[in-house]
């Protein structure tokens, strides 16, 4: 009788048990679930292409010949995420071919949008000018090469010879400072769809004296070098700190109706696009350690599309001071002499006029071939001036500690010269999937009105090159 009642009152005790939920597990902070979805929204992107290049002719003076080169370039890796709503940053590196693949900082901003079609960045960012500068990445534009306008040493783009045309910038030229953008609601053609504005360190020397931080064992700023001072247009001294008290200004318009009124820039993607845009840019400020020395350019860039076809292109006037080292009245090309004995030649601050212009055409030969997506055609024509003064070209000049291979110095009473480089180019876009492109084009420089022939001269060939890439961007 008890055992009977014990287990009437043990069994609905177990079975309760058996049934009864487990123990909840402890919350999670908040803050910590909040922080961990803003970091599963954080996006990754990148962009990097494989090259083929082939230069001609076998013997073409200036240059050093280059026949089936095959290398990476225009690597890019990066991140963008958001630290607040209306706060998202972005930081992206650029591996550049001649560092041999170590990482540089390309781009570290924050930006704010929190208030209605306007928008701020603070820090490194993409310099808001022209055509072709923010469209950097090689799965942002169409060709192999870049216009003439924004040649990089580092790509496959630059023939440069002594008084030739050089470009006023490269491509992907980013800078510390702060940007301000607004984007009108208002449709028509003579309210721009954005307007802004930007304050940058600007453009350093190409020999980088960089002013340093205070240190003992820096006592002084070194004086400019036996070869003078001249931009840093290929943006080879990539600093993260200014090297003068001057800042640079600038500011950017555009005025877009139709598909291409969006946030610039507009990549050159295979869509079948119809709108126009006209954008007009300029920025100048010194880009010398001690602000003798000033720069400033001017830019106009312009693009039609119907339905995949396009007619774009830009012109651009650039105007900067250089200093170059001056030649004594009895130099001679075999014997030159700079105006000082001592191991620095004395300097003369010249100006010089760059100026130039590209038109490109591209159209769709097959929207829907084969195999890929889309096959898209191009044809790009290219035109480049340099009005400055007459630039004596020496061979192994040493200066009494250093020995120039090659080192362009100015005459007193040298004329002005105006030297012209023209390009043309014909390519082919094939886009394989979402991520993936390959890329032919075929280019000839006319080089016979880009220098003065002298006692140094090597030739004055014309350059043609074959080259080919395979775009992977994501």
């Amino acid at each position: 009788m008890v055992a009977a009642i014990f287990l009437a009152v043990l069994i609905p005790v177990a079975r309760a048990a058996e049934t009864a939920a487990p123990a909840a597990a402890p919350a999670l902070n908040p803050a910590l679930i909040q922080v961990l979805e803003r970091f599963s929204k954080v996006r990754l992107f990148g962009a990097a292409s494989l090259n083929w290049r082939n230069v001609g002719p076998r013997e073409p003076g200036f240059e050093t010949q280059i026949q089936n080169q095959v290398y990476l370039a225009d690597m890019y890796l990066g991140a963008e995420g958001s630290v607040t709503e209306s706060v998202p940053v972005k930081i992206e590196w650029n591996l550049p071919t001649a560092g041999r693949g170590a990482p540089r900082l390309s781009q570290a901003y924050a930006e704010y949008n929190g208030i209605r079609r306007i928008r701020f960045q603070l820090g490194k960012f993409m310099v808001p000018f022209g055509r072709y500068n923010e469209l950097y990445r090689p799965d942002q534009y169409l060709a192999v090469t870049r216009p003439l306008l924004y040649a990089s040493p580092d790509s496959l783009d630059l023939v440069v010879r002594p008084n030739s045309p050089r470009p006023p910038i490269s491509y992907g030229y980013s800078d510390i400072g702060l940007r301000w953008s607004w984007y009108p609601v208002r449709v028509h053609p003579l309210v721009p769809s954005e307007l802004t504005l930007f304050i940058v360190n600007g453009i350093g020397e190409q020999k980088n004296r960089l002013r340093v931080f205070p240190n003992p064992s820096n006592l002084g700023i070194p004086s400019p070098g036996t070869n003078g001072v001249v931009p840093d247009f290929g943006h080879e001294n990539n600093n993260l700190a200014d090297n003068n008290n001057a800042k640079t200004l600038g500011g950017r318009i555009v005025f877009a109706l139709g598909d291409l009124r969006l946030p610039w820039p507009v990549p050159e993607q295979a869509a079948d696009l119809t709108g126009t845009h006209l954008g007009l840019s300029g920025m100048g400020g010194n880009y010398d350690l001690e602000g003798f020395l000033g720069y400033e350019m001017w830019s106009a860039d312009w693009s039609f599309e119907y339905k995949g076809v396009s007619l774009s292109g830009e012109a651009m006037y650039s105007r900067n001071h250089f200093l170059t080292p001056l030649l004594a009245p009895n130099s001679t090309a075999a014997l030159p002499v700079l105006m000082s004995t001592g191991t620095r030649g004395a300097h003369t601050r010249q100006v010089e006029h760059i100026y130039g212009y590209f038109i490109q055409a591209a159209f769709p030969l097959m929207r829907a071939p084969p195999l890929g997506r889309r096959l898209t055609g191009l044809l790009v024509y290219n035109e480049m001036y340099r009005r400055g003064p007459l630039l004596d070209f020496l061979l192994n000049f040493n200066d009494g500690t250093t020995t120039f291979e090659s080192m362009t110095a100015y005459r007193q009473g040298a004329p002005f010269v105006t030297r012209k480089i023209s390009k043309y180019t014909a390519g082919l876009h094939w886009q394989l999937a979402e991520h993936l492109a390959a890329k032919f084009d075929y280019s000839y420089w006319v080089m016979g009105k880009s220098t003065i022939r002298s006692e140094n001269s090597l030739g004055l060939n014309d350059i043609y090159q074959g080259a080919f890439s395979l775009v992977m961007g994501f």
